[in-house]
């Protein structure tokens, strides 16, 4: 039982493990666009202001 799940998981591991590190990517790249558009939005507050 505990030998049949391990396996399982395993294949499972391997068959996602491409999807997972693109959503990975996806996420970090999302997460820096937005960053880089705070920053903007910073800089042109205090050119504002």
């Amino acid at each position: 039982m505990l030998k049949r799940k391990t396996f399982l998981k395993k294949k499972s591991t391997i068959n996602n493990l491409s999807q997972r590190t693109a959503r990975i990517r996806r996420l970090k790249q999302s997460k820096a666009r937005r960053a880089a558009r705070h920053v903007l939005q910073f800089v042109v507050q205090d050119i504002c202001y």
